[in-house]
């Protein structure tokens, strides 16, 4: 819970920024044409996306650990000169250099891949050399309360300014592990031993109740294991289950808005035996760390500025939270219509379209409007059109680009897109099925508001103001001590916070000065 302010003040609790940083980085590693793929006579395309597997808050420095996924389509080494497509995973290790960072703050983190590179290794015609750039960004945020001063102190002139910051409510943590139990597809061989694992979780939806957030979401685990067939072949297989839990925050009440962070700390998958047929089957176990903070928009008038309070000694603490520019969503109704892919049989009869999971691929800002590209992997369940009246499943992947609309938004600001599917159905007529969904996509775009606000004010003190040990006009060296700021400094030598800022435009942020840095103070007739 908030505490009370004292009067005339307003108490927030909010996810103060202490850093952030960005910077770029290489990543490399080795795809291999799987057995049994033929060779490839050339590259179409490649389609990528990065996962963040893990982060770690280190002094003065985030570590992040995540994974390339690399998607290749070509066109094969063979008569037929067939189309097919493979896929590979580069783990990669990098660090932020984000000073203040310290163990137990929170850490955002977002890699872009800005590019990829993908060439047949020499003398190796199956290997192919992967080289992709990627931005690392990575924000260091600590939640903390802050007393801002809402009433101007009497006899003094005050500017003000209303700015709305999320007042965060309550936090809580939980850990919760899903299990889930299933057959290895019949296209693919037995499984002999699991190379690797990969689980990538989406919170599909949330609910807030008094004093507990409800967290519903999907896990799509990709096995990498080699096949119980005598060449030893590698293959992999997806599957994607939903779950549902609860984390406790204090201070949550429906209606407020809910931020959950969701962390795969484990993932096993091991074999099971059936009871009904004695046959081995496959069992996953995934341990999550659930972060939920319910928020709640509040706008307050703080001070930005005090003038002619001869009596009255300010203080300003630098306020650096993630402010709300805008928020919208928009539908989007995606259609297509394909064949049934060989070898699988005509449908009669559709039984089931359900959508798997919503990717989102790319978002791009303009003026007041966020353009969103993404991908909604489906699966349709249908009976084949054959004597026996086989059931059947086949995957597609539906491609979508839109537009929401958000008044403020502008390139350079922070947007957070979610996507869900609120409707598909599917149609089918001989070899060929229709598939139609609609889509939701909201986008939520903030910025980062930085101002120096009115946090207490107490008595002046009558203590001398020291003489400056230079002539007017000129400057000396300060050396920081702690609890200092530019204002303090200027105020104790009779200089106002614009001549401290435009006597040192060498510092890269003057908001943010730090015990040990040398200052310059301008020098000003006394008396």
């Amino acid at each position: 819970m908030v505490g009370v302010a004292a009067p005339g003040t307003e108490r927030l609790r909010v996810n103060q920024v202490v850093s952030e940083n960005t910077v770029q980085t290489v990543v490399r590693g080795i795809v291999t044409v799987p057995d049994p793929k033929p060779d490839v006579e050339k590259v179409l395309s490649t389609d990528k996306s990065v996962k963040v597997r893990n982060v770690e808050i280190l002094p003065d420095k985030v570590v992040v650990e995540g994974t390339l996924s690399v998607q290749i389509v070509y066109v094969a080494f063979e008569p037929a000169q067939s189309v097919h497509h493979m896929h590979g995973q580069i783990d990669f290790t990098t660090f932020v250099d984000v000073p203040g960072a310290l163990p137990g703050m929170t850490a955002d983190v977002d890699v872009i891949v800005e590019d990829v590179s993908v060439t047949r290794r020499t003398g190796h015609p199956r290997d192919f050399d992967v080289a992709a750039v990627l931005e690392v960004s990575a924000k260091i945020t600590e939640v903390m309360d802050v007393d801002i001063v809402t009433q101007c102190p009497s006899g003094c002139t005050c500017e003000t300014e209303d700015i709305t910051v999320d007042n965060v409510m309550g936090t809580g943590r939980r850990q919760v592990m899903i299990s889930d139990e299933f057959d290895v597809p019949e296209e693919k061989p037995e499984v002999e031993k699991v190379l690797d694992t990969d689980v990538k979780v989406e919170i599909t939806d949330t609910r807030v109740l008094k004093n507990k957030v409800i967290v519903d979401g999907t896990a799509t685990i990709t096995i990498m294991y080699v096949g119980a067939l005598p060449d030893q072949p590698v293959h992999s297989l997806h599957r994607t289950f939903k779950f549902s839990d609860f984390v406790e925050v204090q201070g949550a009440e429906a209606g407020m808005e809910v931020r959950v962070e969701v962390m795969v700390e484990s993932a096993e998958v091991d074999f099971v035996q059936s009871s009904k047929d004695k046959c081995f089957r496959l069992r996953a176990d995934l341990v999550l760390s659930l972060t939920a903070s319910a928020v709640e928009p509040r706008m307050v008038r703080a001070i930005t500025e005090i003038s002619n309070c001869p009596n009255v000694d300010p203080t300003f603490t630098l306020l650096k939270v993630d402010s709300l520019v805008g928020e919208n969503s928009n539908q989007v109704i995606i259609k297509d219509t394909f064949e049934t892919p060989e070898p699988k049989p005509d449908v009669e009869k559709i039984l089931d379209a359900t959508a798997d999971k919503v990717t989102i691929t790319d978002t791009k800002i303009l003026k007041d409007k966020v353009i969103v590209s993404g991908f909604v992997d489906a699966q349709i369940v249908y009976v084949a059109a054959e004597a026996d009246q086989s059931v059947h499943a086949v995957h597609r992947r539906l491609p979508f680009r839109t537009f929401v609309e958000v008044m403020g938004a502008r390139e350079g600001l922070d947007v957070d897109v979610k996507a869900t599917v609120e409707f598909i159905t599917s149609t089918a007529k001989g070899c060929e099925i229709t598939i139609e969904a609609v889509v939701k996509v909201t986008a939520r775009v903030t910025r980062t508001l930085q101002r120096d606000v009115l946090t207490e004010v107490s008595p002046v003190t009558t203590t001398p103001v020291p003489t400056t040990p230079c002539p007017p006009g000129q400057t000396f060296e300060y050396i920081v001590k702690q609890g200092d700021t530019l204002y303090t400094i200027g105020q104790r030598y009779g200089v106002s916070l614009n001549q401290m800022k435009a006597a040192n435009t060498q510092l890269p942020d003057p908001n943010n000065i730090r015990p040990g840095m040398v200052v310059n103070v301008p020098c000003v007739a006394m008396g």
